[in-house]
């Protein structure tokens, strides 16, 4: 199954950062399809939650969102802190991105789960 399923209307997907509301955001075709709210400490993003919007439910955005913001702040050269059940699971099933979480501020990652 591919991680996002979109139609030929949808196929623009955008992720960008609104620095000003301190939150990663998903457009599909133009329109706001959720987000994940952050802060900034130092070097490290604290991430807190992973919102898709009712409408946009069911096609796989969120691993999109999540994939899009670890791939940005690996390039970086960014740690995080995680909050997100969502973003742990996705940790969880792609190990490669295991060395971005920061061993002495983790949030709720455990190496174990």
């Amino acid at each position: 199954m591919p991680d996002a399923i979109f139609s030929e209307a949808e196929s623009s997907v955008v992720v960008s950062n609104n620095d000003k509301e301190h939150r990663y955001e998903i457009s599909v075709a133009g329109e706001t399809a959720g987000h994940m709210g952050y802060r900034a400490i130092g070097n490290r993003r604290v991430l807190m939650h992973t919102v898709i919007y009712d409408t946009f439910r069911g096609r796989g955005l969120s691993n999109v969102l999540i994939k899009s913001i670890l791939d940005s702040l690996r390039i970086h050269g960014n740690t995080i802190s995680n909050y997100c059940p969502v973003v742990d699971r996705f940790i969880h099933k792609n190990p490669e991105y295991i060395s971005l979480v920061d061993t002495t501020h983790s949030g709720i990652w455990e190496s174990s789960n």
